[in-house]
């Protein structure tokens, strides 16, 4: 029996060669796509799950209470670990995690790092293998743990630095050497926690001069690691004991309440967190559209194979009719053509694997924030996924053709009185339903190449080309660094400042009369404004004739800060910080979007920068980027030949927004040149089974006078208005539905014109009718005593 099966199913993929290339193909590109979507939900969905622990650790949160209203931190106070370890029973293992840029140094190797600080039973809750070495090292306190990357970077791959010397130098050039206790294997990307290297939290206090007692500063984070699910008794004891204490230190962050949140869930509300100085998973948009593109690139690549199956149906009338005088029952037949569709769908998914492994490591390079990895030698949950997405396919697409097919009735068969299968209204709303995604997709990649020149080329309220920061970290680097840049013929003007757009801000409640805000605060130097072009609307800047005088008691607000308090006339109005500075309002300066478009601007303050506190060096000049960069780093080395050189274009920090727009553009646009060419020929396909219908028909009327052009019209009329009723449907679902994602994505975009959804209908029409026409034509001109001899 199976023998006879693959048999009949080898003679008909034979005989239908095209049909069966065209549909694996087709299937096996959306499947890929589907092993993309998959990989990269996977990657959001398993964020922080990598730890074994990843159920029993906690993160403590605090709630700041502004106006009665909470408002989520995922910041806690210093001393907090520290009073939890001997006071607060219920929980197995604590640990506070924090991390500060800092310049780690062996030999002539000097590199900024991200080195993280954490308490003794950090490596008892989270799980990061040891290449070298291993955990007990982390207790000596001397010693630092290094990542695969960095252990590389300073040592080669392969060589095992144990023992070996580096140095840790802070922000003031004090040096601290350290012991490589240990190097972690390659860790997963898709976690809160990673880092360069790590060493303990008491290194932390001793290079920022802390106390383990100090309430009034912060750290990243405070875990907790509980054996018996939600720790309810740390959080009651946490709200009872500490939150008056943390009041008392800071009397201008009032907090509310602390909670604990599992490190499972981290990455779902990480975006309304504020200051969460932990790892954030990939934007919602990065893990929907891929998903949605899958689904109707399946969908359609479905479409297409049931309506070819339908179509060749015709060639397998005698063999259908013959099985069934034979004694073949439906659910043979059924099962027949079932089994070649899993077949055809099987051998769509080792085409499907192929593509993917090329696929999978091209997307992930779209993306900073993503790292997908195919591997089908440990995934084991790949392989569920891809059964279920195999058998899903073959029934999507093969379950109609099997149970249409089956159902011939051998006596018409035989007789010749069967009307051949393939232009039925099922087929035919396929088809539509193909062209509707097609149009969608069309649409869609037309939407957002316009909204990505739409936003390349809006005002976003500051200077954004050519300006370079250089970050500084002292005064006497600054002081060296500026004086020499600003001589330099090739810099057209230089200033420093303390604070500087898109790279670092600072939190603050502002209280108005009986109003508070939260706020994020700037320290912008006198000559800034000009440097980066930012407008006043109300009021005026700081002054340099009474610089001092604006130091202490002045502010300037933006608009949003003006809404938000919800003044008429904000010049003059009092703004207290601290409970302690009052600040009068001198200017409303121009909203700008300084992490670009994802979010609405927000509150915002700024105050003049103190002289002798400038982190950054900001030049300009017209010379090309990589040349200007090249230069300020040999400059830099001359003046700072031991601190690594730290710098960046403004439109690079920014480079986010364009990232998103071009990665989905090329996404809509792979859907739609799919799309198109699968639904062009699954049109191809029914008209010439509709032509096949009516040879006789078209020579007949040749005979009675018929122009070949009443012929084209006559025939294309039934496909024409059924692509047409779709298409606009495809068209007004196009609007909303992108109009809808645009406004989950940015908070500035470009509204869908009539053009972009004009363009692309247009264009499907046109193809459409040229397909279908062309292959009309061939008939219509053919001798009509050759049509009539047929069949």
């Amino acid at each position: 029996m199976l023998r006879n099966f693959f048999k009949i199913t080898l003679r008909n993929f034979l005989k239908n060669k095209s049909y069966v290339f065209i549909n694996i193909l087709g299937l096996g590109l959306s499947l890929a796509c589907c092993i993309v979507g998959y990989l990269n939900w996977k990657f959001a969905a398993e964020y922080d799950q990598n730890h074994a622990n990843h159920e029993k650790i906690y993160k403590i949160h605090i709630n700041k209470d502004v106006q009665g209203r909470n408002v989520p931190y995922g910041i806690t106070p210093l001393a907090l670990g520290e009073v939890i370890k001997d006071q607060i029973t219920g929980i197995s293992h604590y640990s506070r995690y924090t991390s500060s840029g800092l310049i780690l140094k062996k030999d002539l190797n000097v590199f900024n790092r991200d080195i993280a600080f954490a308490d003794e039973g950090f490596f008892e809750m989270f799980s990061f293998p040891f290449k070298y070495g291993n955990k007990e090292a982390f207790l000596d306190q001397s010693k630092v743990i290094l990542s695969t990357n960095t252990s590389n970077s300073y040592f080669g791959e392969g060589v095992d630095p144990t023992g070996e010397i580096v140095t840790i130098i802070d922000e003031d050039g004090n040096q601290y050497p350290m012991t490589v206790g240990g190097v972690l294997n390659p860790f997963a990307s898709n976690s809160s926690v990673t880092f360069n290297a790590i060493t303990r939290f008491d290194n932390y206090l001793k290079i920022r001069e802390l106390e383990n007692t100090n309430w009034s500063r912060f750290v990243g984070a405070t875990f907790v690691m509980s054996e018996g699910g939600y720790p309810q008794n740390l959080a009651e004891d946490l709200n009872n004991s500490y939150v008056n204490i943390q009041n008392e230190a800071r009397e201008d962050f009032l907090v509310s309440n602390y909670y604990l949140v599992q490190l499972t869930n981290l990455g779902k509300i990480a975006e309304s967190i504020r200051s969460n100085w932990l790892n954030q998973p990939p934007p919602p948009p990065a893990v929907i559209t891929p998903l949605i593109m899958a689904f109707l690139m399946l969908l359609i690549a479905c479409f297409n194979f049931t309506n070819t199956s339908i179509a060749i149906s015709s060639k397998r009338l005698k063999e259908i009719g013959i099985r069934k005088v034979m004694g073949s029952n439906r659910k043979q037949l059924i099962f027949q053509f079932m089994g070649e569709n899993l077949l055809l769908s099987f051998m769509a998914m080792v085409v499907a694997l192929g593509i993917a492994y090329f696929l999978v490591p091209a997307y992930s390079a779209m993306w900073d924030f993503i790292n997908l990895d195919l591997n089908l030698s440990t995934d084991r949950e790949i392989y569920l996924f891809l059964g279920g997405l195999l058998i899903t396919t073959s029934v999507i697409a093969g379950g109609y053709p099997s149970l249409y097919i089956s159902a011939y009735q051998p006596v018409n068969i035989l007789r010749g009185s069967l009307t051949l299968g393939g232009t039925n209204w099922f087929s035919k709303i396929l088809l539509g339903m193909q062209y509707l995604l097609t149009i969608i997709a069309l649409i869609s990649a037309l939407a957002f190449s316009n909204n990505a020149d739409y936003q390349n080329n809006y005002d976003i309220g500051f200077e954004k080309n050519n300006i370079f920061a250089v970050r500084v970290e002292n005064q006497s680097e600054f002081d060296r660094f500026y004086n020499l840049t600003n001589q330099m013929p090739e810099v057209e003007q230089a200033v420093g400042t303390t604070h500087h757009i898109s790279w670092w801000t600072y939190g603050r409640t502002l209280k108005s009369e009986e109003n508070e805000v939260e706020a994020e605060m700037m320290n912008f130097s006198l000559d800034y404004q000009d440097i980066m072009n930012l407008q006043m609307v109300d009021g005026r800047y700081f002054d340099s004739e009474i610089s001092d005088s604006d130091r202490e008691s002045s502010i300037i607000v933006n608009e949003a800060m003006v809404k938000e308090f919800g003044w008429e006339k904000p010049l003059g109005k009092i703004v207290n910080i601290d409970d302690s500075t009052r600040l009068t309002v001198i200017g409303v300066m121009e909203d700008f979007y300084m992490w670009g478009f994802f979010n609405p601007v927000q509150p915002s303050a700024f105050r003049l920068a103190d002289n002798d506190n400038m982190n950054f060096v900001v030049l300009k000049s017209s010379m090309g980027q990589t040349e200007f960069r090249d230069l300020m780093e040999e400059k830099w080395y001359e003046v700072a030949p031991n601190t690594p050189f730290n710098a960046e274009f403004i439109d690079e920090e920014l480079a986010g927004t364009e990232m998103v727009n071009k990665n989905i553009m090329k996404m809509f646009q792979f859907l739609g040149l799919l799309a198109l060419v699968l639904s062009s020929i699954g049109l191809y396909t029914l008209v010439s089974l509709n032509i096949i219908k009516r040879v006789k028909e078209i020579g007949v009327r040749k005979v009675l006078g018929a122009s070949i052009g009443q012929i084209l019209v006559l025939m294309n009329k039934q496909f024409f208005w059924l692509l047409f009723i779709f298409a606009i449907i495809g068209s007004a679902l196009s609007y909303l539905a992108i109009d809808a994602l645009m406004a989950s994505i940015f908070s500035v975009y470009q509204a869908i014109s009539l053009f972009t959804v004009v363009a692309p209908f247009i264009l499907l029409m046109v193809i459409a009718v040229v397909i279908a026409s062309g292959r009309i034509l061939r008939t219509a001109t053919r001798n009509p005593v050759d049509s009539l001899r047929y069949e």
